[in-house]
């Protein structure tokens, strides 16, 4: 964390706003947000890690972050669009107070949950559930916002989980799909007093008006989340703001409108400087005092049994007239460039897109699209259809499902790698095969490409190029 001289300067009415929810913190934090700059972190994709085991040792890594093990600050901030690692999904640039979801791990079991992150963009906390639910879980990661959406759908299929849908829709009409959560997390928007240091424009937006406005919608998504809860599920509630209206008065509104039961994290270490909220209610990250931006958030329950409900569905079964998803027959040769135990999963159909299910994300992405919400991506990319071929798809390199062995594999020096990812087209080694061709850089696959001995055709997704190449 630097020092510096922010613009605009607080308005008074936020500075008396902090002084009387914080009267022992407030003249550090506001301290903080005035005169000091964020610190930058990343949180490597262990499960490729294992996989690859390649090493973040290029990046100026400084210190750890001490509630998540994936996690470390950086000493300064690297161009990430020209580290083909990056773009690879080896890791995930993430503010360091989302990281506190990492403390969640102890709390599961083995068997596999069905997790709904609710208001996903960009994908830091998706991308860290993959990392701590048990083995099998299905991840269904949703953002209203279209563009976002995007970038969602972008950031999770580049970290390669194979159990995730992502969704583009408002949480009432993802209630109407009759899907049922173990785990959902609500990371509500909100007046965004926590980003203050990195957004000028949310010093300028934010108003005690917008914080009621914020509130009120906030309360209204938990309703609708609280609905998708099984009986004994759980539910995270986040925001990156300080004010206890958005924050501990909405876990009070859970608890005695909704009857949820607040569960505190147990053993949190006081060296970590998280900041108690009020009446013990959630954790606060400030800056200034935690090392991370602004960030709260609060574990609750549903009560319940761990007893399955008689005539409860996680399922809606489609009306009559209704499309569903068409399982497809695909070729012994695509199978294998999944590794096997992925090879039994289902193949449908996403526009060109033949994707591989396991047989509890098919029934979710059934339910989804019998209710007509918006699927952007899901399951495992294995192969793209043009005309009557298919090819490997240019997304199957980031999946954590993929076959290496079954590619002849060519390992890119750096510039090759950047140019390939702004959609130059490479010549391959002599000693390449011709032929579909897995592309790495530092023994992880970025790209597939088509060698055809004279050059290899550029696949990578158009969306996902570079815009410009180093000089």
């Amino acid at each position: 964390m630097s020092e510096a001289t922010l613009t605009p300067p607080l308005l008074e009415e936020f500075r008396r706003w902090i002084a009387s929810a914080y009267p022992q913190e407030a003249e550090r934090l506001l301290w903080a947000l005035e005169h000091t700059t964020p610190a930058l972190s990343i949180r490597c994709n262990r499960s490729k890690q294992e996989l690859y085991d390649f090493s973040l040792n290029h990046l100026p890594l400084e210190r750890a972050v001490a509630w998540c093990r994936e996690g470390y600050y950086l000493a300064e901030r690297p161009f990430f669009a020209h580290d083909p690692l990056w773009h690879a999904g080896a890791y995930y640039v993430q503010e360091a107070g989302s990281m506190a979801l990492a403390q969640l791990q102890s709390l599961w079991g083995e068997e596999p949950m069905d997790v709904l992150d609710l208001s996903a963009a960009p994908g830091g906390k998706s991308t860290l559930l993959t990392q701590i639910l048990p083995k099998g879980s299905r991840l269904i990661a949703n953002e209203p916002i279209p563009k976002r959406a995007q970038i969602l759908s972008e950031n999770l299929t580049k970290w390669g989980y194979p159990e995730v849908i992502v969704t583009q829709s408002y949480p009432d009409q993802l209630r109407k799909a009759g899907l049922v959560f173990d785990l959902i997390v609500v990371d509500a928007p909100c007046s965004g007093e926590g980003l203050f240091r990195k957004s000028p424009e949310a010093r300028d937006e934010w108003s005690l008006e917008a914080v009621e406005e914020c509130a009120l919608r906030q309360r209204d998504i938990l309703r609708e989340a609280w609905q998708m809860l099984r009986p004994n599920g759980w539910l995270v509630y986040a925001t990156c703001t300080f004010n206890p209206r958005e924050n501990e008065e909405n876990v009070r509104f859970l608890i005695e409108e909704l009857g949820a039961t607040y569960t505190p994290l147990v053993d949190v270490p006081e060296e970590w400087n998280w900041v108690e909220g009020k009446e013990g209610l959630g954790y606060h990250f400030l800056p200034g005092i935690t090392d991370s931006e602004g960030f709260y958030w609060a574990l609750l329950r549903k009560a319940g049994s761990d007893e399955v409900v008689e005539g409860k569905s996680s399922v809606k079964r489609a009306r009559k007239g209704e499309r569903k998803a068409q399982p497809l027959s695909l070729s012994k040769e695509i199978t294998q460039w999944v590794k096997a135990s992925y090879r039994d999963y289902t193949p449908v159909a996403m526009g060109e897109e033949i994707v591989l299910l396991s047989s509890e994300l098919l029934e979710h992405y059934k339910a989804l699209q019998a209710s007509g919400i918006v699927m952007l991506s899901a399951g495992i990319p294995c192969a793209t259809q043009k005309g009557n071929k298919l090819r490997p798809s240019s997304l199957l390199p980031f999946s954590q499902a993929i076959e290496t062995e079954a590619f002849p594999r060519v390992e890119l020096s750096l510039r090759e790698a950047l140019r390939y990812l702004a959609g130059e087209a490479i010549q391959l080694p002599a000693t390449a095969p011709q032929g579909y061709c897995l592309l790495l850089f530092e023994g992880v696959p970025v790209a597939v490409a088509h060698n055809l001995g004279h050059r290899a055709n550029n696949l990578y997704p158009k969306p996902y190029r570079l815009k410009s190449l180093p000089k």
